[in-house]
This record gives C-alpha cells, structure tokens and sequence, in this order.
C-alpha cells in the first residue's frame, strides 16, 4: 500500500475534482487540520488555526521568527493590500489574464476584519514591518480553496512542503515523511507545472517595486513588466529569455 493513502486525494483511480477537492480541504482546514496542495511552483503545507500553522512551521523545522505567507486570489489581495490603482492593474493583468502565479509584498490595511481575527501569533508570523506577503495564484484549486476561506472569514498561511533548507518539492513522492506525517490531508495532482526551474515562487514587493527572489518564470514576468508597463527589474542570470541567444 502507498505510505499515506489514507490521508491522499484524488484516490487511485479516481480523477482530480477541483470543487469536491477544495471543499474537502477547506473542511479540514475549518477543523483545525494542517494540508499539503499542488501550488504550481511546487507542493506548499497549508493551514488556518494558530494550532495547525505551529504544527506545520515544527514539521518544517523553521526556526522562530521566519514570516509565513498568505495564500487568496486577487479579490483578497484587493482588499488587505494597500496599493494605488496602476500596480493593482499589474497584479490582475498579470494573474487573471496571462495565468501568472507569484508572491505580492505591499503594506498591509491592518485595521482590516480578517487580519484582526487572525490570533497574535499568526499575526506576528505574516506580517512584517506593516507588510504582508501573499501568494496569489491562478491555480483553479487554490482559487477555490481560497474563496471557499474568504467566504467564511478565515485566512489561509503557508510555506513550501519540505523540512526547511530541503529545496522545493515538485511531486508527493519526494516530500519528507515527517512533513507529510503533519498533514491531515494531502492533495496530490502529480508532477508540478513549473519543475522546470527547481525554485520557489518569484517574490515582488510592488510597493517598492523590487523583486525580492528570482524565482519560477521569473524571465516571463521581467519581460511582461517591461513590455506593459516599462518596469525594468534586473536580469535573471539562468533563464535570460534571449531569442537570438536560445535560438538554434
């Protein structure tokens, strides 16, 4: 039998189901549970309670102090960024019409209901000198999952799955056993889109307009910045996106 089949989806056999899948999620999510979901930069350990985000950062053996980021959709990332309109456009554009997944950085509305619901040490946790950092994703399932939390007044925290220092993890299989020993539940959708480039999520601080990490398809997003807005961000050693230097 396949170590943890029991705590697995899609069954084998069965075929992925992004709403019956993000609700079962968001059912353990809502009791406390901790899961591990396909992010297409890799597998992220996810959780809602203060309870579960300290059972996963234990897991992850992160050491105190590191920031946890949020994960939503672009509506969330609307409503607890502070941005003016211009860099809201980029985000959306960005994300909702070129499918583009990435880490935004921006200030923080921290008056807002969903953060002061969030318990005091998971505040310490994502926030960071009046910013947060949020993962906004164009993933069907993470959308879902993401509405279903917003809906119910709940945020959603998480990190990569790998014990920290251990790299990104592209498939369940490689994921550490004590890592998904802490999960309640574990969505897997086989190999992930951008395994390609062995990183993480890009990280964009869109206040200051720094990239903060070169991360997966970072070339793509430096070329769009420039081309739609004429941001210039340094150039990614590895993946320069040069047509004439690629070309055969």
């Amino acid at each position: 039998m396949r170590p943890f089949a029991d705590k697995i989806i899609p069954a084998p056999g069965d075929l992925p189901n992004v709403y019956a899948d993000a609700q079962r999620v968001f059912e353990v999510l809502q009791s406390g549970g901790v899961v591990i979901l396909p992010t297409e930069v890799g597998y992220g350990l996810m959780a809602t309670s203060a309870e579960a985000i300290d059972r996963a950062f234990a897991a992850k053996r992160r050491r105190p102090g590191h920031a946890q980021g949020l994960y939503g959709t672009h509506e969330l990332h609307r409503e607890l960024h502070v941005l003016d309109d211009r860099r809201f456009e980029m985000t959306r554009v960005l994300v909702e019409d070129l499918d583009m997944s990435f880490m935004a950085v921006a200030p923080c509305h921290s008056d807002h209901h969903l953060l002061r619901a969030l318990s005091p040490q998971t505040l310490s946790k994502v926030t960071k000198d009046g910013t947060i950092a949020m993962f906004i994703s164009c993933s069907s399932l993470l959308k879902e999952i993401c509405r279903l939390n917003a809906t119910s007044g709940q945020l959603m925290v998480g990190s990569s799955a790998n014990v920290s220092g251990g790299g990104q993890k592209f498939r369940v299989e490689d994921i550490e056993d004590e890592v998904k020993e802490a999960a309640d539940l574990i969505v897997d959708y086989g190999l992930q889109r951008y395994h390609v480039y062995g990183r993480p999520s890009l990280i964009m601080d869109f206040n200051q307009m720094k990239i903060l990490r070169m991360g997966s398809c970072y070339e793509l997003f430096r070329e769009r910045m420039q081309k739609f807005w004429g941001v210039e961000l340094p150039e990614d050693p590895d993946y320069k996106g040069d047509r004439t230097e690629n070309s055969s």
